[in-house]
């Protein structure tokens, strides 16, 4: 019997609401953190913020700074989150409380349901003692977590990422999607092995953010920065670590980014991709990208902390 109520005691220690924990509101320079930092508030009115701190690593270690519990969910400034999250509660006899919990979010362009820009749960010690982008020591943690920090990548979508605001944030999103997507593993792919090599959830992944997404204000602009990630980091085999950047990036979108040319800009790029990696890009005018948003299986959540893959 005191076995059995020691293990109910554990159990219930492993436990916590989601309105229990803290929420970090993370943002920099989203055309929308405002509205979307007002609809937070409303939302989740002990929510906390870090704003304008440069380098994504050092901006969650602030956030993990801010956060007086000792698990605590970070939002980005171009999220919006759904209010079903927050009548969640987690269980940490089902996945690893040290790992980052990752969950879906929905992209507002090409209506994507995946872990980019979805609500990101983190244990304390382990946001504040990970060396990351900015701040790496291993190359493979130069543009993102994923790859030197354990995840739990979740199943469900508890809120939408926002980022067809202005140009430059829709051509931004797609840009570092392309770079990351044509990565194995953080490394460099040569065209001839990309096909064979790229994991195929992220092939259909970055085929998508490169196709669909012309029926949207600003679509086009994230279709673009898609194709360009990718043929840099698999043709040109340029620093994508300045992905992590976010000024060089604003550099390269000054200098490389010519609006009254994006239509001719997305066929020569899509050309060059279809030729030199084999990916098959296709051309969707707004019709067609509605067309294929149409025909997407819906997304149906299961457990809040049922994992992606199985």
């Amino acid at each position: 019997m005191a076995q059995r109520d020691r293990r109910e005691r554990q159990s219930m220690a492993n436990r916590i609401r989601v309105s229990d924990l803290d929420f970090v509101y993370i943002s920099y320079m989203e055309p929308n953190k405002e509205e979307n930092w007002a609809d937070l508030k409303n939302k989740v009115p002990w929510a906390k913020r870090v704003d304008g701190v440069k380098g994504f690593d050092s901006a969650h270690k602030a956030a993990a700074d801010s956060a007086e519990t000792d698990f605590f969910i970070s939002v980005d400034g171009d999220n919006i989150i759904d209010e079903r999250f927050l009548l969640q509660t987690l269980d940490f006899e089902k996945t690893d409380r040290k790992a980052v919990h990752r969950w879906r979010a929905k992209n507002s362009i090409n209506n994507l349901v995946y872990g980019n820009g979805g609500l990101v749960g983190w244990d304390k010690y382990t946001c504040l003692n990970m060396n990351t982008h900015e701040n790496a020591k291993d190359k493979k943690a130069e543009i993102d977590f994923c790859w030197t920090v354990k995840h739990e990548n979740l199943h469900n979508c508890y809120s939408t990422s926002v980022i067809n605001s202005e140009p430059f944030q829709a051509w931004i999103a797609g840009y570092r999607e392309g770079v990351k997507m044509s990565l194995n593993q953080g490394e460099h792919i040569k065209p001839e092995h990309f096909m064979k090599t790229i994991w195929a959830p992220n092939l259909r992944v970055l085929s998508t953010w490169m196709t669909v997404g012309a029926d949207v204000e600003n679509g086009k602009y994230a279709m673009l920065g898609a194709r360009m990630g990718c043929y840099s980091t698999t043709v040109d085999s340029n620093e994508w670590i300045q992905i992590r950047d976010l000024d060089k990036m604003v550099d390269l979108y000054e200098n490389a980014v010519i609006p009254e040319k994006i239509d001719e800009d997305l066929k020569l790029y899509g050309e060059s991709i279809r030729q030199r990696i084999d990916l098959p890009v296709a051309d969707l005018d707004e019709y067609q990208s509605k067309f294929i948003k149409y025909v997407y299986p819906p997304h149906q959540n299961r457990g809040v902390q049922d994992r992606e893959y199985k």
